[in-house]
C-alpha cells in the first residue's frame, strides 16, 4: 500500500485506483486528515504486509509520525513520491522520445519541487532544457542554483524563458499545483509534432486541451505507475545487500569487511560476507585497498 498527499487544493481523503505493477497490484491512499491516516492504518496493520509511506510534507499532517505510531505489525517504508513522479516523467519523455532524447527541447513551467528536481534530472540527460514561471526572478534564482550543481561537461546549461523567443520545444511540461493555469498561448513554443506533459493535476485550460488536440499533438498526464514498481524491487535489493553482501566477518582467521564497511588496516576485503566469497584485496585502514 501507498499512503501518500498532495500539495495540490484536491487533495482530500480518498481511495484511488489501485496502481499496477510487476510485482502485483498497490493499494491507493490518498491522506489529508490526521483521523482518516489513523483510521486507515488500523485496518490494514498486520493485513498488508508492506506500507509505503510519503514523507514529503505537502501538507501540514505527518505521515510518517502517524503511521511510526499506529503500525506493529505492519512494515512501514519512506516513499519520496514527488521523485517517482519526477522519474516516471523522465522515462515518458524518454519513451517518447527513443533515441533522439539528447537532442530534445524541454519546457518546464513551475518553480517547485517537482519542477526543479525534473529540470536538473532531464539536463543532465542531456536535454536542452527551459524553465518557465510566474514569478521570472524566482526562476532566474533557481536556474542559476540548478546550473552550479549541473556537472561540469553537461552539453547545455538550463535556460530561463523568454517570452520572445521564437524556438520551438519538442516538449512542453507542467509542473505546477494550480488548475488550468497554462492557456493555449503556450502551444506556439511546441513543434508541430511536440507533446505536453501535465505533471500537476489539471494544469492546462480547456482550450489549450481542445486545441492540442485538434493539432494531433500528443496530450499525457504523469503516471507513476511507470515508476512505482521500482519502490517494491528496492525492498528486495535492500534485502538482499543487508543480509548477504554487507557486514564484518571471521574468515579463514581474518577479519573480513564487505558491501561499503571500512575495514582496518590488513582487513580482508570480501565482494560479500555470505559464500562463495570473492577476495577483492586488503583494507589501507582509510576505505582503499592496499
Amino acid at each position: 500500500m501507498i499512503l501518500t498527499s498532495t500539495a495540490n487544493k484536491t487533495n482530500t481523503n480518498q481511495l484511488l485506483p489501485d496502481r499496477l505493477s510487476s510485482e502485483g497490484s498497490i493499494l491507493n491512499i490518498q491522506v489529508s486528515t490526521d483521523v482518516f491516516a489513523i483510521a486507515v492504518l488500523r485496518l490494514v496493520d498486520g493485513v498488508i504486509p508492506h506500507i509505503f509511506v510519503d514523507v514529503e510534507r505537502k501538507q501540514a499532517i505527518n505521515l510518517w509520525e502517524i503511521a511510526s505510531e499506529m503500525c506493529h505489525d505492519s512494515a512501514i517504508h519512506p516513499l519520496k513520491a514527488n521523485d517517482v513522479t519526477v522519474d516516471a516523467a523522465a522515462s515518458i519523455v524518454i519513451n517518447e522520445l527513443q533515441n533522439n532524447f539528447e537532442q530534445c527541447r524541454v519546457m518546464i513551467y513551475g518553480t517547485g519541487n517537482l519542477a526543479t528536481k525534473t529540470a536538473l534530472k532531464l539536463a543532465e540527460l542531456g536535454m536542452h532544457v527551459t524553465l518557465a514561471g510566474r514569478n521570472v526572478s524566482k526562476v532566474t534564482r533557481i536556474v542559476h542554483v540548478l546550473n552550479d550543481i549541473l556537472p561540469s561537461h553537461t552539453p547545455l546549461p538550463i535556460q530561463v524563458f523568454q517570452a520572445n523567443r521564437t524556438d520551438k520545444v519538442d516538449v512542453l511540461i507542467s509542473a505546477i499545483s494550480a488548475q488550468k493555469v497554462l492557456d493555449e498561448t503556450w502551444l506556439n513554443y511546441l513543434q508541430p509534432d511536440g507533446f505536453a506533459l501535465d505533471m500537476g493535476l489539471n494544469n492546462f485550460s480547456e482550450q489549450f486541451i481542445d486545441k492540442i488536440l485538434l493539432s494531433e499533438r500528443a496530450l499525457y498526464r504523469v503516471d507513476i505507475q511507470a515508476k512505482i514498481g521500482t519502490a517494491i524491487l528496492d525492498l528486495k535489493t535492500e534485502d538482499y545487500f543487508f543480509s548477504k553482501i554487507r557486514g564484518k566477518i571471521k574468515w579463514l582467521d581474518h577479519t573480513a569487511v564487505a558491501g561499503g564497511i571500512i575495514g582496518n588496516e590488513n582487513d580482508v576485503v570480501l565482494n560479500r560476507v555470505t559464500p562463495p566469497y570473492v577476495v577483492i584485496g586488503t583494507s589501507n585502514g582509510t576505505g582503499g585497498l592496499k
